[in-house]
């Protein structure tokens, strides 16, 4: 059975090396075929079963999409065999949870809106956003770049549908882009982007220039509480940065369990970041 998990976390062969950036135009034209699952380093596992794994991992990429609300939503998991536990190529429930949020409750205000996703991941409310015809720029760290540019070819036809559209373009929190950050954005979206102390002063510094630059702009983030001892940090160190979190949407229960996006088995909180009005002064 271990064996049989471990194939099931090794959801799909990694993409090249991305370049530096990259845009990417969803077409009709943009098709792909499903890569299937790679098996466990030094397992052998039998056509049939493969098959069977395949045709599972199907099953709940399309019960994710229609969690969301977004049937036909295409969404890769990809793990390199020598980085099992990367965070950024694995889809996460903070990354459902406000991708259902925003099908439900923002389809109107995100239509030609102009959007940011900070640390896109699989690129789940980038391209959810995007669906819903938005024009939304994609952002991680190089690595993670091949694996959104997929994601976003393969929900091409529906973007374009939708009269959306998205860019992928490297962003790097230790040394942020100005002309990523100093557009004018109507939205920016940060699904799981606080999941480790080191990652918030970075966050905390790129959220305080685009904010100081578009007030207007909205910033929502889906923050899944993991202590008690990383949300004090959050809310110290967004505050050193003359920023405010305003809690807006809370979903939660007993335990702290990751591994499971569909089901509701944590705690949630969607933080809408603001600019401290003493700044303003």
């Amino acid at each position: 059975m271990s064996a049989i998990n471990t194939a099931m976390r090794q959801r799909c062969n990694v993409v090249s090396k991305a370049t530096r950036s990259a845009a990417v135009v969803p077409s009709r034209h943009m098709t792909q075929q499903r890569r299937g699952p790679a098996p466990a380093q030094g397992v052998q596992f039998s056509e049939q079963f493969m098959s069977v794994l395949s045709q599972s991992l199907e099953r709940e990429e399309s019960r994710i999409a229609e969690k969301i609300g977004l049937p036909g939503l295409h969404l890769h998991e990809m793990v390199e065999e020598e980085d099992i536990e990367g965070t950024g190529t694995l889809i996460w429930s903070a990354g459902v949870r406000l991708s259902q949020h925003i099908v439900k409750n923002r389809t109107q205000e995100l239509k030609g809106a102009r959007v940011l996703d900070l640390g896109s991941g699989t690129g789940i409310v980038g391209i959810s956003a995007a669906c819903l015809g938005a024009h939304v720029m994609l952002t991680d760290t190089r690595d993670i770049l091949p694996q959104i540019m997929e994601n976003v070819e393969q929900n091409g036809e529906l973007v374009e549908a939708a009269g959306g559209s998205a860019t992928v373009q490297e962003l790097d929190w230790n040394a942020p882009d100005d002309e990523v950050l100093d557009q004018d954005y109507d939205w920016v979206f940060g699904s799981d982007v606080t999941y480790t102390e080191e990652a918030l002063l970075p966050l905390a510094k790129l959220l305080r220039q685009i904010v100081l630059t578009n007030e207007q702009c909205v910033v929502k983030l889906a923050h899944m509480h993991r202590s008690k001892d990383l949300d004090k940090a959050m809310r110290e160190t967004f505050h050193d940065e003359g920023l405010m979190l305003r809690p807006v949407d809370v979903r939660t229960t007993g335990t702290t369990t990751y591994e499971d996006p569909l089901h509701v088995d944590e705690a949630i909180v969607f933080y809408r970041v603001t600019l401290d009005p003493a700044l303003r002064e």
